[in-house]
């Protein structure tokens, strides 16, 4: 593979940076601006510090690298953030599995997966079903328009994920915007107003997980929370701080991404009728196109690293200790891997995206996302005869996690 870089600071790489992060309409559609970028240099070094890879092959060698590894603190301090040790947006994410690298990943991600192994995921395929149906038999009793996000994205994997979490029913709907707010923290060079709803996003999180763990603790329940308090392996258990941070991720991300995957990817069947009519006809090819879904329209459109080494990239080296920036949803789209990869088409052969990461790194969720993905398009396709924009969509202005705020349809019971 051969990679050529803007070695130089480049006016022009810096402005179009600058426009993927700031312009609103980026958050809604970046795939313009990822071409621009890939055009001029698939890996590309920014003023912040930041290396910037929007070409496929490069994002998946980062991805598979073990010199591109994770550095939490590198990665705020690239981003502008001085005083980060004071904010609690950042000070409590220090032990996410997200952030860790081995042997420390390899330990945390033995212990977690003991709660979500192939065969537990596999069995909540009835549940999940059952959950589509009980939400969307009240939509079509209705028909109309109605807001899909709020009724039926939303609440899906929310149900899902608070069962798994052992979240009260009644408590999920809170965690909505909290979730969004903590991730203003992760955006490019934030601001100390978005910092400071981050912070008090964090704290009120941290505070009702500690209360969660602190009753599972007293009364154990069938749930990942009990399981995770006795998991041992080779005499290692989770810290304390671990078991919170791995709980408070894996609920946010277990509902806020999979939201992401069936708004965005039902907006993009919505603006692509003939997709959606393909699956009306043939609800087999759910599957498939949830691939193609995740590649269009990626809930999670960047990841970052740090050469933890000197990192090779074809003709370009990245020095150890810089700060990598790894855009999905760029290699997602790119041109040399997908033929027109502006177009929809669920059945496009050879699909395989890269937006639940790569390497040790992979999404530990991505079966349970593509699961309830895969059951949400099908119910869509059956239950509906007609499914059309009634209002224009709103996005969140949000680039690293990409997703509508609202979306407004109108249903046409089958």
């Amino acid at each position: 593979m051969t990679t050529h870089t803007q070695l130089a600071t480049s006016d022009e790489v810096d402005g179009i940076l600058g426009e993927l992060f700031t312009n609103p309409a980026c958050a809604a559609d970046p795939y313009p601006t990822y071409h621009r970028l890939r055009e001029i240099a698939p890996v590309a070094r920014s003023r912040a510090g930041h290396w910037v890879l929007s070409g496929y092959a490069e994002v998946v060698d980062v991805l598979r690298s073990s010199e591109a590894g994770k550095d939490v603190q590198s990665f705020i301090r690239a981003q502008g953030v001085k005083d980060w040790e004071e904010h609690p947006s950042y000070t409590r994410v220090l032990e996410h599995l997200i952030w860790a690298n081995p042997p420390k990943h390899t330990r945390q991600r033995k212990l977690i997966s003991k709660g979500l192994t192939p065969r537990a995921i596999a069995a909540m395929e009835p549940k999940v079903e059952r959950l589509v149906g009980e939400l969307l038999t009240p939509l079509a009793e209705e028909a109309g328009e109605v807001d899909i996000l709020r009724r039926f994205a939303f609440p899906l994997p929310a149900s899902v994920i608070s069962e798994i979490i052992g979240v009260p029913r009644a408590d999920w709907p809170r965690f909505q915007q909290l979730f969004r707010d903590v991730t203003l923290a992760m955006e490019p060079s934030p601001q100390p107003a978005q910092l400071a709803i981050a912070d008090a996003a964090a704290v009120e999180i941290d505070a009702y997980f500690e209360e969660l763990v602190d009753r599972r603790r007293k009364h154990p329940e069938d749930d990942l929370v009990s399981t995770l308090l006795e998991a041992e392996d080779d005499g290692e258990r989770l810290s304390h701080r671990e078991l919170m941070s791995l709980v408070q991720f894996l609920f946010g991300a277990g509902f806020e991404s999979t939201t992401n995957l069936i708004g965005n990817g039902l907006l993009a069947l919505l603006r692509h009728p003939g997709e959606m009519d393909a699956l009306r006809r043939d609800p087999e090819l759910a599957a498939g196109a949830v691939e193609e879904l995740l590649r269009y329209d990626a809930s999670v459109q960047l990841s970052p690293r740090t050469a933890r080494g000197d990192l090779r990239l074809g003709d370009v080296t990245i020095p150890a200790g810089e700060s990598i920036v790894a855009l999905l949803g760029a290699a997602n789209r790119d041109p040399s891997r997908y033929p027109d990869p502006d177009r929809l088409d669920v059945r496009r052969p050879d699909v395989k995206p890269v937006s639940f990461g790569g390497g040790i790194h992979f999404c530990l969720g991505a079966a349970l996302a593509r699961l309830e993905g895969r059951l949400a398009v099908q119910g869509l396709v059956r239950k509906f005869s007609r499914i059309e924009l009634a209002a224009e969509p709103v996005w969140k202005q949000s680039l690293t996690l990409h997703g509508l705020q609202g979306l407004r349809v109108d249903l046409t019971p089958a």
